[in-house]
């Protein structure tokens, strides 16, 4: 529209006429269309602005120090033990992105340090072409090797750990700090080191060293037992045992003597039954920490074994961990066996089934077993402080023994525990303070089946304050509170208003944090 020709419409208040109407309409189409255009010109041109842009990115502009870019590579391969891919294939797919990436992936020792963890199907063999090429990237970092080899994938009887091949990358390879080998047969493992044994060879460098095997008898145990004579540097040793009843030939009494005085570390995954675990265990005198797990098995019973056990002192002991425990069996039983001054720390995790309420779940055998720890005369503990408890289903009364035998105690976690919070709540009626030396609490994923309050938690913390006196001082430091995201609304107040209960605690000298698992 001819802006002269109207110009009075913009400065009056002149009616329009049906012919000035349409104009002024038809303006603003024109106008319309042409704006609709330039925003399609200006989205077009931002694209390309975006695209240009990435060629402007850190990596492309190499200002990302390769130093970095390989900190970022262990990050982002360290979950591989969580996928269907391995450490070694997600650091092959790093390498293949360009050269920029691949020389950041050589400058970083620690990514190329490991080999495993990987199976050998018969009849093929271990390549230790390979296995050295891949070490030789990784400098003076610790290595380790994690290799299994698997009889039944070919139904060979040939193992595909064969001991000249393995023996050579043992004896002739890079030193290693952590070896784990796992194969059917008990006989493979003893013919690998056999092998070594022929060339007067000994491995000076394993700190750790695990050993898995599916078939065995108590004779081959012994001689498995017997490889560590050939690595005097073990310290930390794990051992995978066959089942019992199943794979495992009990055709003699294990060897009296075994050569484990050295060892500060061990785990015995097993559900062997409890007289041939503490055969085992009294040969470790100087160990420190100690893993028991059956993985969710009942631990077997033989009534050849006999029932009275003589009692076991482990004077160096400090960190005992009882793993994958079924609370239908009495497997926590070993603890009333066991003499460990110097205990530290106890964790004690369950294997997860479905059950119904708790409430039959008091546990005092539990409860007497766990505090024949801290009360079994002149060896006992007297310096338990750190407790974590894992999936248990346990009445409130039956926690509350278990932590009522532990004054000692300084650190609590209570992991997917099965109870309600009465425990909490009701702490304040007895007579005597519940776990007076606490600092800190965790209580993660509580289960979903019971009511857990976490205003229980809250006033059992404010009245631990409130109640302070000089002959009863209060040493609650941190407090953290989880629970599974898809249930916060069970907790909706504390997490509408986190910031007011932290700031409240706060007041009171404690670190308060709430927050939603994943």
């Amino acid at each position: 529209m001819d802006q002269d020709r109207f110009s009075h419409l913009f400065t009056s208040n002149t009616m329009l006429s049906p012919f000035e109407l349409e104009s002024v309409r038809h303006e603003i189409e024109a106008r319309t269309t042409t704006i609709h255009q330039l925003e399609l010109q200006i989205g077009v041109l931002k694209a390309e602005r975006e695209k240009y842009q990435t060629l402007l990115s850190p990596l492309r502009r190499n200002l990302l120090p390769p130093e970095t870019l390989g900190e970022i590579f262990s990050f982002s391969i360290q979950y591989a033990a969580n996928s269907n891919s391995s450490c070694a294939s997600q650091l092959n797919t790093l390498c293949r992105v360009c050269r920029a990436w691949r020389a950041a992936a050589l400058v970083k020792p620690a990514l190329w340090a490991t080999v495993g963890w990987f199976c050998i199907d018969a009849p093929k063999k271990i390549d230790v072409g390979k296995v050295n090429a891949w070490l030789s990237r990784s400098g003076k970092v610790n290595k380790a090797i994690h290799i299994t080899g698997d009889h039944r994938a070919g139904d060979s009887p040939e193992c595909p750990l064969s001991p000249p091949e393995l023996g050579n990358l043992l004896t002739d390879g890079f030193p290693l700090d952590t070896l784990s080998l796992v194969c059917t047969h008990a006989e493979c493992l003893v013919a690998i080191f056999s092998e070594m044994q022929n060339r007067s060879s000994k491995l000076q460098s394993v700190d750790s060293l695990h050993l898995g095997m599916e078939w065995a008898s108590s004779v081959t145990f012994g001689k498995v037992c017997g490889i560590l004579d050939w690595i005097p540097t073990v310290r930390t040793l794990s051992l995978a045992l066959p089942e019992f009843h199943d794979n495992f030939t009990f055709d003699s009494e294990l060897p009296e003597t075994l050569p484990f005085c050295n060892l500060s570390g061990l785990t015995l995954i097993c559900d062997w039954p409890l007289p041939l675990v503490l055969d085992i265990l009294r040969n470790c005198v100087n160990l420190e920490t100690l893993t028991l797990d059956t993985e969710g098995c009942a631990r077997k019973y033989d009534p050849s074994l006999p029932d009275d056990m003589p009692i076991l002192l482990l004077p160096r002991l400090r960190a005992l961990q009882l793993k994958g425990l079924d609370l239908s069996t009495r497997d926590t039983d070993i603890l009333q066996y066991l003499r460990v001054p110097s205990l530290h720390t106890l964790d004690i995790i369950f294997y997860m089934i479905n059950r119904d309420e708790p409430d039959d779940y008091n546990l005092p055998d539990l409860g007497s077993d766990i505090a024949s720890l801290v009360t079994g005369g002149p060896n006992r503990a007297t310096n338990l402080q750190h407790l974590r408890l894992k999936s248990l289903p346990i009445t409130p009364q039956g926690l509350y023994v278990i932590l009522s035998a532990l004054p000692t105690l300084t650190h609590l976690t209570l992991e997917e525990l099965e109870s309600d919070s009465r425990l909490f709540r009701d702490a304040h009626t007895s007579s005597t303070k519940l776990l007076p030396r606490l600092k800190t609490l965790k209580i993660h994923e509580a289960s979903e089946l019971f009511t857990f309050n976490d205003s229980d938690v809250y006033n059992f913390l404010r009245r631990r304050k409130e109640g302070l006196t000089e002959e009863s001082p209060d040493y609650l430091e941190e407090v953290e509170l989880t629970v599974r995201k898809e249930r916060t609304y069970l907790w909706q107040d504390a997490f509408d208003r986190p910031y007011h209960y932290a700031s409240e605690m706060a007041k009171n000298g404690i670190r308060l944090s709430i927050g939603a698992a994943v």
